[in-house]
């Protein structure tokens, strides 16, 4: 009889805590940020495709950190360009920011990190050109895909 009734408890204890998860990890993978840099002259800028995975969730864009050495050491702020622009749910956009006053070169570009933040303190941490998902977000964003071509509804 104990055993029946510390079964029944702990199967519904797990019911909760897989709600939480999903929820958690529909959250932590709900916008991608990819990026590519471009030049006009020696001014070096990184054009972004920012997609809202959210089916009911628009975000406010915040600012964009460039950083080396994964974020141990900061390059540059840019406050101006993206701030205040909304991504809507389901949407994919496409932004191209100033110029980061601080590379002199390609090959400085391939060398940074930039991270897009939103007005709520959340960030999302880009995928540029030489630097591929590993890790915990690769397998992530893999799964997120898989479920939605699989045409099961994601709730938001």
């Amino acid at each position: 009889m104990m055993q029946k009734i510390l079964g029944y408890i702990s199967g519904v204890s797990v019911l909760p805590i897989l709600y939480f998860a999903f929820r958690w990890f529909l959250r932590t993978t709900d916008v991608m940020v990819a990026y590519n840099w471009s030049w006009q002259g020696m001014d070096f800028y990184p054009n972004f495709d920012l997609r809202n995975y959210s089916s009911s969730k628009a975000y406010v864009l915040g600012n964009i950190a460039y950083t080396r050495n994964n974020g141990k050491e900061i390059v540059t702020f840019d406050n101006k360009s993206l701030w205040g622009l909304e991504l809507k749910p389901g949407t994919t956009t496409h932004l191209s920011s100033a110029p980061v006053l601080t590379l002199n070169s390609l090959a400085d570009c391939l060398k940074v990190e930039v991270t897009v933040r939103l007005q709520n303190g959340r960030e999302f941490k880009g995928q540029g050109p030489g630097q591929p998902y590993t890790g915990f977000r690769k397998h992530a964003f893999a799964l997120r895909q898989k479920i939605e071509r699989s045409s099961v509804p994601l709730p938001s």
